[in-house]
C-alpha cells in the first residue's frame, strides 16, 4: 500500500495551478515534491506574481452574477 500525504497532495495540486496559470503571463514555476522535497520556484517577471495570485483565486472564488 501506498500511504499519500493529503496536505502535500493539495500543495502540489495547487502548485501545478499556478504554473499552468503563469503560462498566460510567459511566466513559468519549477515544481519538485519528489523525496519529501517542496520546492517551488518562480521564473519570470516579479510583476506577475501578484497577477497570477488573482487568476489562481478566481478559480477557487465563488462568482455571484
Amino acid at each position: 500500500m501506498i500511504t499519500i500525504k493529503i496536505e502535500d497532495a493539495n500543495i502540489e495540486i495547487l502548485a501545478r495551478i499556478a504554473k499552468a496559470a503563469s503560462h498566460k503571463f510567459d511566466c513559468s514555476m519549477n515544481i519538485d515534491f519528489k523525496n519529501g522535497n517542496r520546492v517551488v520556484e518562480f521564473i519570470g517577471d516579479e510583476f506577475y506574481k501578484p497577477l497570477i495570485a488573482e487568476e489562481v483565486l478566481d478559480i477557487f472564488t465563488k462568482n455571484e452574477k
